[in-house]
């Protein structure tokens, strides 16, 4: 049995969301110092952008290829999405469409972040450990998530719900999805929120916290809110900067790896 792991993330070209990979990347090598480890990235995107500047980056596909010319019977592909959406569930097919080619004797695949209804409130146990202290009467803290079309999307209202159930003031809304950010200004107007502690939901505080979060773009959050009159403070801290998040994946990890070795 000769094993690796693949960290499977969407990608990032920003400085603070390649930081937080690499921080995840040196935590899973010490927890694995017997088994090799890579890095992979899942948006076609970001390939493209890293590949026109001269940066190498590996598909999983590519990733996995590398690893069976090299050997390797056994990989744990870890997802470090944030829920189980359209880029996780394209891991597992691949894993099953790898296992009926031929080729490795076991791929398994671990988690994202949440997962579950154990894994909702685990996460938002471990974010509102380190939630931000001595707000007001009046003060918010909303998270940032990308959203999606994929059926997995219903996870940010079940974070949101469960925030909702231990603090009242924290709120979770999706870019691309439900509850947006109108619904989420339609809230704070009626609740009489007066300032937001505005956060990302994401893996790392790259781009689209830059940009669609505290961007100076009239759709950005951040102008939204304001021009709804409310003050915004920025947090561009990214899930992979919390310990206690980067525990659950590394627990994800620990999981996959437990079902490879029973193969």
């Amino acid at each position: 049995m000769k094993k690796a792991i693949v960290l499977a993330a969407f990608g990032s070209r920003h400085d603070n969301a390649v930081a937080s990979l690499a921080r995840i990347t040196e935590c899973v090598r010490r927890a694995h110092p017997e088994t090799q480890v890579c890095v992979a990235y899942t948006s076609k995107t970001i390939r493209g952008h890293m590949a026109r500047a001269g940066e190498a980056v590996e598909s999983v596909p590519d990733a996995l290829d590398r690893l069976l010319a090299e050997g390797v019977t056994h990989v744990a592909v870890q997802s470090l999405h944030l829920i189980p959406g359209t880029e996780f569930h394209g891991l597992l097919e691949l894993a099953n469409e790898r296992m009926l080619r031929g080729g490795f004797s076991r791929v398994e695949v671990g988690f994202p972040l949440v997962a579950g209804e154990a894994g909702v409130d685990r996460v938002v146990d471990a974010i509102l450990a380190e939630a931000l202290h001595g707000r007001s009467e009046h003060d918010a803290v909303l998270f940032m998530g990308h959203g999606t079309k994929h059926d997995g999307n219903v996870y940010y209202d079940c974070l949101h719900q469960a925030f909702q159930a231990r603090d009242k003031a924290v709120h979770m809304g999706a870019m691309e999805a439900e509850p947006g950010i109108d619904t989420i200004i339609e809230r704070f107007t009626g609740s009489g929120v007066k300032r937001v502690y505005l956060l990302p939901f994401l893996f790392g505080a790259g781009w689209h916290a830059a940009r669609d979060m505290v961007g100076e773009e009239a759709t950005s959050w951040k102008t939204r809110l304001e021009d709804a009159g409310i003050e915004c403070v920025p947090v561009l801290k990214g899930a992979g900067e919390y310990d206690a998040l980067v525990d659950i994946w590394l627990t994800h990890l620990d999981d996959a790896m437990r079902r490879l070795s029973r193969c």
